[in-house]
């Protein structure tokens, strides 16, 4: 009985033959094995340091008082996040993804952001010397934005709790924004379930609130305000922070407009 000739065996062993056997074999694989290792090790190296680049480029592209304006930002959300203990996964993605989806942030720009919550993260700086670089940076409506941003990102999971509730208005007082303090859960809380929340306050109360103005506010009261606030959030006044923030200087426009309209049609304003 004839067998049938397995030429893959015949060619091993002629391969085997010529390069002098087992031991030279594994030479040879281990040699291979190390410039595959190698290579891996400099292609995750190589894709490293070109993203480190593009974030670098993107930091350098944007004007100083963008950075620095995102900087004490991220670092105040880290602190929001770590008012009910240390900050979680869930909570980093929260922030991230309030960048994402509400300011557009993609790709280098939000490895940016990744790099500034850690770089927060490991900071000691304390909520109070945050907000005073703010208020001596900073005018009032780049205050309001951080305010507008906190409660964004403390609502995202759909709920403002009491703590993150107080350490919002606690940032405001800080920052300078106390007459509005009392407007922070009608303007940013509509539409939210808030858990350990306060009675809700009449509509013209928040729409005063908005305004920064007390409830026995006058007629003339509210039209000062409503003009002086009007020329204050022009949108216009944020290009320096770069177009991301100009929608939420539209979104803060529309509420004091809205605050107004809301005032005249009661008969407060005559």
């Amino acid at each position: 009985m004839r067998y049938p000739t397995n030429i893959g065996c015949l060619w091993l062993a002629l391969f085997l033959f010529l390069i002098g056997g087992t031991p030279l074999l594994v030479g040879v694989l281990r040699v291979f094995g190390t410039f595959l290792l190698v290579a891996v090790v400099g292609a995750i190296g190589l894709t490293w340091w070109l993203r480190r680049q593009a974030v670098d480029r993107y930091a350098r592209s944007q004007s100083e008082a963008h950075n620095r304006f995102v900087e004490v930002l991220v670092a105040l959300l880290v602190r929001l996040a770590e008012v009910d203990g240390p900050i979680n996964r869930g909570e980093v993605s929260a922030i991230r993804k309030f960048f994402q989806q509400s300011l557009g942030y993609r790709e280098e720009r939000l490895l940016w952001v990744r790099d500034l919550i850690k770089a927060s993260r490991r900071s000691s700086e304390p909520v109070e010397a945050l907000c005073a670089r703010i208020r001596s940076q900073y005018g009032f409506q780049e205050r309001f934005i951080v305010i507008q941003v906190l409660a964004r990102v403390a609502e995202a999971d759909g709920r403002l709790g009491r703590e993150e509730m107080a350490f919002i208005e606690r940032v405001a007082v800080e920052i300078g924004l106390r007459p509005f303090v009392s407007a922070f859960g009608g303007e940013f809380g509509r539409g939210q379930a808030r858990r350990d929340a306060p009675p809700r306050r009449s509509s013209l109360d928040d729409a005063l609130g908005v305004l920064g103005l007390p409830a026995n506010a006058t007629s003339a009261d509210i039209k000062s305000a409503w003009r002086k606030l009007s020329l204050e959030n022009h949108p216009d006044r944020v290009a320096h922070l770069g177009g991301e923030f100009r929608a939420l200087a539209e979104e803060r426009m529309r509420g004091i407009n809205e605050a107004y309209t809301r005032l005249k049609e009661a008969g407060r304003v005559e």
